[in-house]
């Protein structure tokens, strides 16, 4: 029995599932598949401004210490976990909503900023394989 996946596209680009009206969120920034055990799994596509994890702050004396971040390639998140995408900061819960609330409005688009809206379809970097329970890429396609 083969899994169907649902993959959504995070971006700046209408043609994303989930668009970020952010100018420091690329136009196709990064792909989340619902695993089939409920995991979400997130993949950066090679942005220049980055996904980022919140990782824990330093142990210092110091109160008021910025938190620290990690880049993700490839993994799984918590749906609460605090996200960074480009300088967006959000949650993959805060995100699904967003999904879920577009996907409850017949005709709702979503809004797009100006610098956006004369894009192209984003160009896919190649083909990937992905495993079918997770949503990892495991590897690239010929």
């Amino acid at each position: 029995m083969e899994v169907e996946l649902k993959i959504y596209v995070i971006g700046r680009s209408a043609f994303a599932d989930i668009v970020l009206a952010d100018e420091s969120v690329a136009p196709r920034h990064a792909e989340v598949v619902v695993a089939d055990d409920g995991r979400y799994h997130v993949t950066d596509c090679a942005t220049a401004t980055g996904t980022w994890r919140r990782i824990a702050a330093p142990e210092s004396g110091d109160a008021v210490a910025p938190p620290l971040w990690e880049p993700v390639r490839q993994a799984f998140v918590l749906d609460d976990e605090p996200l960074r995408l480009g300088e967006h900061l959000c949650t993959l819960k805060d995100l699904l909503g967003m999904a879920a609330e577009s996907a409850a409005t017949p005709g709702a688009q979503p809004v797009v900023p100006a610098a956006a809206a004369g894009e192209a379809a984003p160009r896919v970097r190649g083909r990937v394989e992905r495993d079918a329970k997770t949503g990892e890429i495991v590897r690239k396609r010929p």
